[in-house]
């Protein structure tokens, strides 16, 4: 979610490594040691800053502001009676908004705030003050804001970085960012930031002892993008593309690398000085420069805890440009880092660890080519993404080369004292880390398998391990799954990630409210794979009513496990109040959305799964090598929807989406019935009654006696038919 990695440059300070070009070093030595400014306290009343949702009033009281960066006012502090009101756009965030807060409107009272700003509020406050008579501040009035004087210059480093970008960049993408301290909720923030793709946020950082984790209450676009949902689905504000990465290095003392990256990109917008990279928290920079050997200024986090790595998932350094960058400009940075960045398995094999990414890059939607050359010790082999283009000892040390097949979203390695065993038969060779003949036969039928589900296997080869770990890893071209156990779940999950290779590799997301097609569609092939694998047997049904008992399984405070929300929001589900949503809510329910549709789809034919094979292969080849959002998913998906599913006769899934997409609604169903003879069989007649959701909430529910399929109802409309299409021979009351 680039929301949180944007917030995590701001939330953690971070530690020059290198000298700072003047007008930057400038900056950010004003912005590290600001104080109230003693010359600007005003008794205020009747001031309202309207950002967008946001307003804020400040009724009365007394606001101190910060000392001038460059003849710039950057910030206030207020204390006195204040009101903060932000009204969500949709039912989504206003029911996000309520979990937290107990309110889908959020309107609070507040006795103090801080705020930090680049767009003209100060301007716009002066204004509104120069429209009353002054009031002189009291002593006793300045006397209050002595504790804050001194917190304001502590949390200075805070959003230094953020600011720091609107100082060295054109002006248009401004800053708005409040701390209240709410009368019921307590500290909290809001923020109105430009830059960001949803410019609106509320969100609470909760620190426990050394910890810091985050709910966001509520996000989203500014009022004029929030109208087309799915026009803002595809804005995109990256503000550089990166076109290849280039990376040497090498491991020493088993867990160490150290690396140097040469990474060519060109800009996306004009003036781009201040750019962040993700990297994993246990590498350091240690030098950034031009391609002409020009030393970059650059600014790393320290001190991340664990923690907050599972959280936020990355760790960002900054990056300051020496001159502006122009939108399709190229340029050359090279990075040398090092650090204890590989973990071990029992086995004597060391891969990337779980503390992000081990090169620099800005997250999986920028594709790039890589190379990658690679020196390690002579006792052991090394895996890598892509193709293996040479490998050679010299000098006490083995080499590799390996380059990519195209464009890739991540790239990753792992070395160690093992084996390569191949299956190089036609039309995909298969390696294997371990001599399994089994695993190397039941790769190469499930790459059959989903070779026919999605077209053939992107890539020219594919690498599969065994570890004893109890989780799956997996990059293009390269996959490690626990170790073969008689449960099918390990079966599912090895097939899971194998249809990964297809659907995560080579296709993306277009933004973290996406997630969920690429995580239900892995997941949903996987457990059609045991069901093509062991037919007649309960083994596809067991996975699907695991997943649903989770889903409607109720929690000790009466709410089902997915009111972490609607699977749209994506990792927004984890939060302090649903630490497992994003984990188990959106992987279980978003297999369930893929199944419903493959059913709904179905005919009686021969292959009664042909037109949902025909969706989910437009959908990977339409989109292969891009990113594709929920409303691409939801056309492609249209082209497919049989008459059964047309409920609306609109030729449009709304209905489909707006409850199992966006919604959170679990129906609850009861039939009655009787069954009469007749003259020429039997008569059907009985009522199927829907509860727990909503009166507008409708879905086909197929109606079986015994094995026998007799039709579809649609439940919770203006009417119930049943079989409304004549599609079953059968009599119908």
């Amino acid at each position: 979610m680039r929301l949180f990695f944007v917030l995590l440059i701001f939330m953690f300070g971070t530690v020059p490594q290198s000298s700072v070009a003047a007008e930057a070093d400038d900056v950010l030595a004003q912005l590290s040691k600001i104080r109230l400014d003693k010359k600007q306290f005003y008794n205020i009343r009747d001031i309202t800053i309207r950002r967008d949702a946001l307003s804020i009033a400040l009724n009365r009281g007394t606001i101190a502001f910060l000392e001038p960066v460059l003849g710039r006012v950057t910030g206030a502090v207020f204390i006195g009676s204040g009101e903060v009101v932000a009204i969500p756009p949709d039912a989504i965030e206003k029911q996000q908004l309520y979990k937290f807060t107990g309110s889908p409107v959020l309107n609070e009272p507040f006795h103090a705030a801080i705020f930090r700003f680049t767009d003209n509020t100060y301007a716009d406050i002066m204004k509104q003050f120069s429209q009353h008579a002054e009031e002189t501040v009291s002593d006793d009035d300045a006397a209050q804001f002595l504790p804050l004087d001194q917190t304001v210059t502590d949390r200075s480093g805070l959003l230094n970085f953020r600011i720091l970008a609107d100082f060295l960049e054109p002006a248009g993408q401004e800053l708005f960012w409040g701390e209240i301290n709410g009368e019921k909720l307590g500290w909290f923030d809001v923020m109105y930031d430009q830059r960001l793709v949803e410019e609106v946020a509320v969100f609470k950082m909760h620190e426990t002892g050394s910890f810091s984790t985050g709910d966001l209450w509520t996000s989203f676009n500014r009022r004029i993008e929030a109208r087309n949902r799915e026009a803002a689905a595809r804005e995109n504000k990256a503000r550089i593309d990166i076109l290849s990465i280039d990376i040497d290095a090498g491991t020493s003392e088993e867990t160490q690398l150290d690396a140097q990256a040469t990474m060519r990109f060109k800009g996306l917008v004009d003036g781009a000085r201040v750019l962040s990279f993700d990297l994993s928290r246990s590498l350091r920079v240690k030098s950034v420069s031009l391609d002409s050997g020009e030393a970059v200024p650059f600014y790393q986090h320290r001190n991340i805890t664990e923690q907050e790595i599972q959280r936020y998932g990355v760790n960002t350094f900054v990056v300051v440009l020496p001159r502006a960058l122009r939108a399709g400009q190229e340029i050359i940075l090279r990075f040398a880092y090092a650090g204890d960045a590989l973990e071990r398995t029992p086995n004597g094999v060391f891969y990337v660890g779980g503390r992000g990414l081990w090169y620099p890059n800005v997250g999986p939607q920028d594709t790039a080519t890589f190379n990658l050359i690679f020196h390690y010790s002579t006792a052991y082999t090394l895996v890598a993404t892509g193709s293996k283009v040479r490998e050679w000892d010299e000098a006490g040390r083995r080499h590799a080369v390996w380059k990519s097949d195209g464009e890739f979203p991540i790239a990753g390695f792992s070395v160690g004292d093992f084996a390569i065993v191949a299956d190089e038969s036609a039309p995909v060779p298969i390696y294997t880390r371990v001599d399994n003949e089994n695993l190397l036969k039941e790769v190469r039928e499930t790459m059959k398998y989903f070779s026919e589900m999605l077209g053939p296997y992107p890539y020219q080869r594919l690498t599969v391990s065994q570890s004893p770990v109890t989780f799956s890893q997996g990059w293009p071209t390269i996959l490690n799954v626990p170790l073969d156990s008689p449960s099918t779940s390990t079966e599912f999950v090895r097939a899971s990630e194998i249809a990964r290779q297809w659907l995560g590799s080579k296709m993306s997301w277009s933004s973290y409210h996406d997630q969920w097609i690429l995580t239900g569609l892995s997941s949903y092939a996987g457990a059609m794979y045991i069901e093509h694998k062991y037919p007649d047997t309960p083994r596809f049904r067991e996975i699907l009513n695991d997943a649903r008992s989770y889903l409607t399984d109720r929690a000790s405070d009466g709410k089902t496990n997915e009111s972490a929300g609607p699977i749209w929001l994506g990792q927004r589900l984890a939060s302090s109040l649903t630490p497992q949503g994003y984990s188990q809510t959106m992987f279980k329910k978003s297999m369930w959305v893929m199944h419903m549709l493959r059913m709904l789809m179905r005919d009686d034919g021969p292959n009664p799964d042909a037109t949902f094979f025909k969706m989910t292969r437009e959908l990977f080849q339409s989109y292969k090598g891009t990113v594709a959002s929920t409303y691409d998913f939801k056309r492609v998906a249209e082209k497919y929807m049989t008459k059964a599913m047309d409920l609306r006769d609109d030729r449009k899934l709304d209905w489909f989406f707006d409850e199992w997409v966006f919604g959170t609604g679990f129906p609850a169903y009861r039939i009655d019935y009787k069954i009469d003879s007749s003259q020429n069989g039997f008569t059907i007649e009985g009522t199927i009654k829907q509860s727990d959701v909503s009166e507008t909430f409708v879905m086909p529910i197929s109606v079986y006696a015994d094995a026998d399929f007799l039709g579809r109802v649609v439940v919770g409309d203006e009417e119930v038919l049943i079989d409304p299409y004549a599609a079953v021979l059968a009599k119908v009351n």
